[in-house]
C-alpha cells in the first residue's frame, strides 16, 4: 500500500512539475540575436551576439536556440553548431539557472557584399523531463549591411592622373583668376601658366598659384553591371562594384565630390542605383550602402540605353568628369560612350576582364584602362 501511495505521489509531483513548466517556462524569458555592428566591409570578421535571459525562479536545464542566416557568413570550421545547405542553420544549446543571463559572442566572417538579416529566432524546450516539444518564437530585427571591399585603385596611377587632369582642366575653366587663394606644390596635372616662378626659386621646388573656384570639382562614376553576352560572371560584376567603391574612396579623400549612376537595381525598390554628388566620409558610406544594396539577379536596363537617354535629355553636367566602369563591350555601348565623352578631353573607361576574355574596344576610339579579375 505504501508503495502504491509513493508511486501515486511521484505521479502527482511529476504532473504538477510538468504542468508548472508547461505554463511558465517561456514567462520572463527572452532571447536576442544581433550583430555587433550595423555595417562592415566584405572580408571583415565580427561577432554574432546571442543574449539569453531567464528572469524567473524556474531554471531551464536545456533549451535549443535555432535561427537561419545567409550562408555567406562563415563560422569557424571547428564550430559544430552550424549546418550549411541553401542557408546556414544555427543550433545552439543553453542551460539557464534561475534569474540568469548568458551572453555568447560567435565570430563570423562576412564573405559577400549585401544586406542581410535574421527574421526569426526559435527557442525549443523539451520539457523538464525531456519528453515534450515546446516552441517559443521571437521576431528579430537584426540587420547588417556588408559594404563591398574597395579595390586598390592606386595601382592605376596613370589612369588616375588622367582623371585628375580632366578634373583640373574643367576646374581651370571655372576658376576666378582674380581671387588669389594661396600657393601649393606643383602636381602633374597643373598648368604651366599657374607656376609661381618666384616662389619656386625661393623653395627650390615647383610651386603653383591656387585660385578660388566658382564650383566644386565633381566626378560621376557610370557603373555598368550588364554581362557582355550570354555568359554571366558574377565575379566580374562584383569586381566592378569594388572598383567603383575604391574610386569613390580615392576621389573623396582628395576633396572631389562623387556621384554614382548604375543600372544595377536596388534589392527592395528594384530601381536603378543613383547617388547624387557629395563629399566626406558620410557620403562614402552612402555610396557603399547603395552599392551593397545592388541585386545582380534583378533584370537591368542596357547601359547604352541609359547613356542615350541621358544624351537626349541633356542630363549631363559640363562641370562633371564622367568615368565609365564596364566589363561589357557591346557595340551600341561603345558608340553611346563615344558620343557621351565628346564633352571631355579624356575618355575614361575602366574595363574589368577575366583571363581568356577580350579586352579591346573595336567600335570607338576609346583606349580603356583594363583591370584583370582574378578568378
Amino acid at each position: 500500500m505504501k508503495l502504491i501511495l509513493m508511486l501515486l505521489g511521484v505521479v502527482v509531483v511529476y504532473l504538477i512539475v510538468a504542468f508548472i513548466y508547461r505554463k511558465n517556462w517561456s514567462r520572463d524569458y527572452n532571447v536576442d540575436v544581433s550583430f555587433e555592428k550595423d555595417h562592415v566591409v566584405k572580408g571583415d570578421t565580427i561577432n554574432l551576439i546571442e543574449v539569453i535571459t531567464n528572469a524567473k525562479k524556474l531554471p531551464l536545464p536545456y533549451v535549443n536556440i535555432k535561427f537561419e542566416i545567409d550562408r555567406s557568413f562563415l563560422f569557424n570550421r571547428k564550430d559544430s553548431n552550424s549546418n550549411v545547405t541553401d542557408k546556414t542553420y544555427r543550433n545552439d544549446i543553453f542551460s539557464l539557472l534561475s534569474n540568469q543571463k548568458i551572453t555568447r559572442r560567435i565570430p563570423v566572417v562576412c564573405s559577400r557584399r549585401g544586406v542581410y538579416g535574421i527574421s526569426n529566432v526559435e527557442t525549443i524546450f523539451s520539457g523538464i523531463f525531456m519528453n515534450e516539444i515546446m516552441v517559443y518564437r521571437v521576431p528579430s530585427r537584426c540587420h547588417i549591411t556588408v559594404y563591398p571591399k574597395a579595390a586598390d585603385v592606386n595601382l592605376l596611377q596613370a589612369f588616375n592622373n588622367r582623371i585628375l587632369g580632366e578634373v583640373e582642366r574643367k576646374k581651370f575653366l571655372l576658376e576666378d583668376k582674380f581671387v588669389f587663394a594661396g600657393i601649393r606644390d606643383y602636381q602633374t596635372y597643373d598648368s604651366m601658366r599657374d607656376i609661381n616662378w618666384k616662389a619656386s626659386a625661393r623653395t627650390d621646388n615647383l610651386m603653383v598659384n591656387q585660385y578660388n573656384e566658382t564650383m566644386s570639382r565633381n566626378v560621376c562614376l557610370l557603373l555598368n553591371l550588364e554581362s557582355d553576352g550570354m555568359l554571366k560572371l558574377d565575379e566580374i560584376s562584383e569586381e566592378s562594384i569594388s572598383i567603383a567603391s575604391g574610386m569613390a574612396q580615392m576621389l573623396l579623400s582628395m576633396g572631389i565630390n562623387v556621384s554614382v549612376i548604375s543600372n544595377g537595381c536596388d534589392l527592395e525598390t528594384q530601381n536603378m542605383t543613383v547617388v547624387d554628388g557629395g563629399g566626406g566620409i558620410a557620403h562614402l558610406n552612402q555610396i557603399n550602402s547603395a552599392l551593397s544594396r545592388i541585386d545582380l539577379n534583378i533584370s537591368m536596363k542596357e547601359f547604352a540605353d541609359v547613356i542615350n537617354g541621358m544624351i537626349e535629355e541633356e542630363a549631363f553636367d559640363k562641370d562633371v568628369v564622367y568615368v565609365l566602369i564596364s566589363a561589357s563591350r557591346r557595340k551600341n555601348l561603345q558608340e553611346a560612350a563615344e558620343r557621351y565623352f565628346s564633352n571631355q578631353q579624356e575618355k575614361l573607361w575602366i574595363l574589368p576582364y577575366a583571363a581568356g576574355m577580350e579586352n579591346s574596344l573595336d567600335y570607338c576610339d576609346i583606349v580603356p584602362q583594363i583591370w584583370e579579375v582574378k578568378r
